[in-house]
């Protein structure tokens, strides 16, 4: 979906829940969306400070929750401290699979898990709506684990 789209999407949201449309929010938007991986609010706000944007890190805070929930982005929280965040538009289910000892944050598809999930549902007489599946593991290597945080795409 084009950031345009989204921009729209974020500002009815807003208007529609009694928030104010501010500059410092779109600005929090553009920025978010042009994240490449997943991202916590310190990041994005170390990011905008780096490309001279001035907005407080509270603001970064509010504006990054005000967007999961009107589900521009997606929330995680991979078994730290920190919430991660990555854009929900224009990507396919997927899962993760992070690394306990370097927080590698792995992704991937698999048709065969929707299948399941969606086969349990309606065994239940239930709908599916959304779901998130995390895996943590480690890595089996010394060599392969670093301290990074840039998500790997496995098959």
């Amino acid at each position: 979906m084009p950031k345009k789209e989204l921009k729209e999407i974020f500002i009815s949201y807003l208007k529609d829940n009694g928030h104010r449309i501010t500059n410092e929010r779109i600005l929090i938007l553009d920025s978010a969306l042009s994240m490449g991986n997943h991202f916590d609010a310190d990041e994005l706000y170390s990011k905008m400070r780096s490309d001279f944007i001035r907005v407080s890190r509270a603001t970064v805070y509010n504006t990054l929750e005000l967007m999961n929930n009107c589900k521009i982005l997606t929330k995680h929280n991979f078994k730290g401290d920190r919430a991660r965040y990555e854009t929900k538009h224009g990507r396919k289910n997927h899962y993760h699979i992070i690394c306990l000892s370097c927080n590698k944050i792995l992704e991937f598809e698999n048709q065969s898990i929707e299948k399941t999930l969606l086969k349990v549902c309606r065994n239940k007489n239930l709908k599916l709506t959304d779901y998130s599946i995390q895996v943590f593991a480690a890595c089996e290597s010394a060599d392969n684990c670093t301290l990074t945080n840039q998500p790997c795409k496995i098959q």
